[in-house]
């Protein structure tokens, strides 16, 4: 190999030692992370959603107003072609439920395929692709797009998982210590 061929890497031992320690921490942390937060998830043909509101084929859904502009969904889309305004404060009758997808951030959707009654007594399939916890939790100025018991919007259950989601997040990320990653985790488990 002739010098000037040679390529010389620096490396800076202390980014690599964080990176391997959070390789090597990261699969643990994650697992005492998910026992402590809910995560949505589809067992036996029902969908869990995070605050474990259920959906399941023969479930009635209901549909509240949209929350985007002109009173669009920002959370439900139609795929076919029934109009968004017979979609709001309407029920669907859900008949199939298919393609659902959890990220690694636990933003959940799934396409749903529903009976909808119009107002005028007809009635039609609808398919729509559903992102399930932001159609139920939303914002909290804002109201939901799919209409649940109150017990299941806002929970307490919900704040916690989005809390120790944000602080897990902190600290992989370097911007927390292990110390105060802990400390604050457990701030947030004794609030509860």
């Amino acid at each position: 190999m002739k010098n000037s061929e040679l390529t010389i890497y620096t490396v800076n031992w202390s980014s690599m030692l964080r990176l391997i320690f959070t390789l090597l921490l990261s699969p643990l942390m994650s697992t005492a992370q998910e026992a402590l937060d809910p995560k949505p998830s589809f067992e036996n043909d029902t969908l869990y959603t995070t605050c474990g509101y259920k959906i399941y084929v023969g479930r009635t859904l209901q549909i509240g107003n949209g929350t985007g502009k002109k009173g669009k969904f920002r959370h439900i889309t139609i795929t076919n072609s029934i109009a968004y305004s017979s979609l709001a404060n309407n029920s669907i009758l859900v008949r199939e439920i298919k393609n659902v997808k959890i990220s690694p951030l636990d933003a959940g959707s799934v396409d749903l395929t529903g009976t909808i009654v119009f107002k005028d007594s007809s009635i039609s399939t609808v398919l729509l692709q559903l992102n399930f916890d932001k159609a139920i939790e939303n914002e909290p100025h804002l109201p939901s797009e799919l209409i649940v018991p109150a017990e299941f919007r806002n929970s307490s259950r919900v704040m916690l998982h989005q809390k120790l989601n944000k602080l897990f997040k902190l600290y992989v990320s370097g911007a927390l210590n292990k110390t105060d990653y802990e400390a604050q985790k457990k701030k947030l488990l004794s609030e509860q």
